[in-house]
């Protein structure tokens, strides 16, 4: 921030007394008005010279509470402003850059030092801001206006550097869906490990990373002095793959801003919600960004080491064909940072290498989050249907009827997101028949169906 002219109105009307005093000393040859007059003057420069000669040393540090905070969080920011000078400040503001994505009053008046301030000193100032958008915000740097003791000149710096601050997407509760429940009670078995009837005579065997809490038998951890499980079923832990197109052009409305796509926010929200929703129901959930290389992530994939891993996913075949990378309670935090990170990709998605992944798992849900997608670009979501027992499409309003209905005739169960209906709505809609019901304006400008044209008005999911 810089400030043309560093004269305060104080300073104006000094200078302006010391011209009066200078004129009034020449014209009656009084010695004393021109002392009074280069007293004035020499007040003024001194002023000057103690603000902008002196180069005091400044550190600035930032403490965010809590480090990661949803859309809608609340973000305490504590700045802390570390300085050494050899000349007191007696009055200064500050104002810290907050971005667009995150709201709030960032400015105030650090408390005067005095002379007991010269030398080494601290001061800290705090404000709150709310979370607006998913995505990684900078806030900084920190603009400082620093005066005189007498307030006679002022200068503005920007101090510090910045300080990043993730903001994840919004996780909504979702209803259970019934098909979902029979999908994972289908995955589990009776073992024929049961020797008996009574809790005495089930088989417990030591645990392991990744086993549920809720599995420990403590008698036979007490009786054999480590952590034991019991062995009463053996469980096909039920896998379900989650599908975000992040495809720019999907989402895009003709009003939009190309650095902001609403329908693209709700939609990562969405995959957000359901991957929270399936994991706390004991899914595995391979949550899969269909797109390019440089944003297609599969997400939160558990290494050999027993790490988190993020991997970029350029051939999304390759990389579930490889086994062993899936999404669990553990990996959930992991998975949403990656999520809040993830941009929309500039480069087409024609949905190619789908069937290595539906293929890996065939007996898993697909749950596939579209843009209003083109009918040349369904690619092999069209083809990938009949591998999964349970592939559901959830759509935008406003998605192409020629689309929906060629997803329809494929196997997929699609539904599509009504203006103004929440997540809850929506997802509760997978558990009942299909439905290609849309609103007037998804149909394009290309003719029926809505080939070739784009939609004439903006729609998309609606959190609530």
């Amino acid at each position: 921030m810089k400030r043309r002219v560093p004269l305060t109105r104080r300073a104006v009307g000094v200078l302006i007394a010391a011209g009066v005093c200078l004129i009034f000393a020449r014209g009656i040859g009084s010695p004393e008005l021109l002392a009074a007059a280069g007293l004035l003057v020499a007040l003024v420069a001194a002023s000057f010279g103690a603000v902008y000669l002196e180069r005091p040393s400044l550190r600035v540090d930032r403490i965010t509470r809590p480090d990661l905070v949803a859309v809608g969080g609340r973000i305490s920011v504590e700045v802390t402003i570390a300085e050494t000078s050899a000349l007191p400040h007696v009055h200064t503001e500050w104002k810290d850059r907050v971005p667009a994505g995150l709201a709030g009053s960032a400015e105030g008046t650090l408390p005067s030092t005095g002379v007991a301030g010269i030398g080494s000193r601290r001061r800290t100032a705090e404000y709150t801001v709310t979370a607006l958008r998913r995505g990684e915000h900078e806030l900084g740097p920190l603009g400082l206006t620093v005066s005189d003791p007498f307030g006679l000149v002022v200068r503005r710096r920007d101090v510090g550097g910045t300080h990043a601050v993730v903001v994840l997407p919004e996780v909504v509760a979702l209803p259970e869906i019934p098909a979902l429940t029979a999908s994972r009670d289908g995955s589990t078995r009776p073992s024929s490990l049961h020797v008996g009837a009574g809790e005495d005579d089930i088989i417990a065997r030591p645990y392991l990373p990744g086993d549920a809490i809720r599995r420990l038998h403590w008698r036979a951890s007490a009786h054999h002095g480590e952590l034991m499980v019991r062995q009463e079923e053996q469980r096909n832990d039920p896998e379900a793959t989650v599908l975000l197109d992040t495809a720019a052009a999907h989402w895009a409305w003709p009003d939009d801003d190309p650095s902001y796509l609403p329908a693209f926010e709700q939609a990562v929200s969405l995959a957000a919600s359901i991957t929270a929703h399936l994991v706390d129901a004991d899914y595995r959930v391979n949550l899969v960004g269909a797109g390019t290389e440089e944003l297609s992530r599969e997400i939160s994939a558990r290494s050999a080491s027993g790490g988190l891993r993020s991997s970029p996913v350029g051939d999304m075949g390759d990389a579930l064909a490889r086994g062993g990378q899936h999404l669990e309670e553990d990996d959930l935090d992991a998975a949403l940072l990656d999520l809040a990170l993830l941009r929309p990709s500039v480069q087409p998605n024609r949905f190619l290498d789908l069937s290595p992944v539906i293929a890996a798992r065939r007996s898993q849900p697909v749950i596939a989050i579209l843009g209003d997608v083109e009918e040349g670009d369904l690619g092999e979501l069209t083809a990938v249907a009949h591998l999964s027992p349970l592939p559901v499409a959830l759509l935008p309003a406003g998605a192409r009827r020629r689309s929906i209905e060629l997803l329809e005739s494929a196997g997929w169960r699609c539904h599509v997101g009504e203006r103004g209906a929440s997540f809850q709505a929506l997802w509760s809609g997978t558990s009942g028949p299909a439905t290609t019901t849309l609103a007037p304006q998804s149909v394009g400008r290309g003719g029926r169906g809505g080939q070739g044209g784009r939609r004439g008005a903006g729609g998309a999911y609606v959190r609530r």
